[in-house]
């Protein structure tokens, strides 16, 4: 009796204690592409399979710096729809039934680049811009978070006890506040709002905060999703014409009671001067 008693203890805490059958997924890969010339577009690829929920993204995005929206045209390739099933983005056209299980991604990804190449030409795309700051998915140290703010200059700077001459420029993202008790509030498909926070910095002659800027970023949730995080993977200076903004990667991270789910997301954040 009392080995029945102390397994039936032992069955309730089990019970009691918080479920946690849900599976994680892997978040998909990001590649840089490039900008235009004139540094107006910035585009990206967004790669990945995950065993897990069976999603899938292998797609192109470019973004106009004018409106901070996807050009014409864009996004292109495949990603997973509402559903769960893989939905065509942009034009792209393959056989669907081939992505039922896991898919061919290089053979795949080949194929969305080939079916982009003309678009990404008529806007010039392919013109490397100048990677400033970042974090990688895959870092796991030094212990700075990947949500630590990141603190970057814009043109080389010496890696010594000499002050920098020009701006230092911390840049924050603010997601607004989640509903509360999102993960039972079962929230409605809603767009969340995400703040891109830039302070500009003088270091010399004294540490003093000298201007500020703000840029809106507008994240679509859908409907019983409650945001998870968000990590900037890289602040990049258009190649020309851009010395005013810079191009900021960065990928969000939500979940429902079934699964997680990512997306990459890219936009022109606004550099302030004194």
């Amino acid at each position: 009796m009392p080995r029945l008693l102390s397994i039936l203890a032992c069955l309730l805490l089990v019970l009691a204690a918080p479920l946690q059958a849900r599976e994680q997924s892997d978040a998909p890969d990001a590649a840089v592409i490039g900008f235009s010339p004139d540094g107006r577009y910035f585009a990206w690829e967004e790669h990945g399979w995950d065993i897990a929920s069976g999603a899938l993204s292998a797609a192109i995005h470019v973004v106009d710096r004018e409106t901070n929206r996807p050009a014409d045209g864009f996004p292109f390739g495949i990603a997973s729809g509402g559903d769960g099933s893989p939905a065509l983005l942009g034009g792209f056209e393959t056989d669907l039934d081939a992505l039922v299980d896991e898919p061919d991604m290089d053979a795949l990804r080949a194929a969305v680049r080939a079916g982009a190449k003309a678009k990404l030409d008529a806007l010039g795309i392919g013109v490397p811009g100048r990677r400033l700051a970042g974090v990688p998915l895959t870092q796991r140290s030094p212990l700075d978070k990947k949500t630590t703010p990141l603190v970057f200059v814009v043109h080389p700077t010496l890696p010594s006890a000499i002050p920098d001459q020009q701006l230092v420029y911390t840049l924050e993202a603010r997601p607004s506040r989640e509903p509360e008790d999102c993960v039972n509030a079962d929230p409605p498909a809603r767009d969340k709002s995400v703040e891109f926070d830039v302070i500009a910095s003088r270091t010399w002659p004294e540490l003093k905060d000298v201007a500020r800027a703000a840029t809106t970023y507008t994240w679509t949730m859908p409907a019983g999703d409650c945001a998870a995080g968000m990590w900037i993977a890289d602040v990049i200076a258009p190649p020309s014409g851009g010395g005013d903004v810079v191009a900021v990667l960065f990928m969000t991270a939500s979940w429902n009671s079934a699964v997680d789910s990512a997306a990459w997301h890219g936009l022109f954040v606004t550099l302030p001067d004194e």
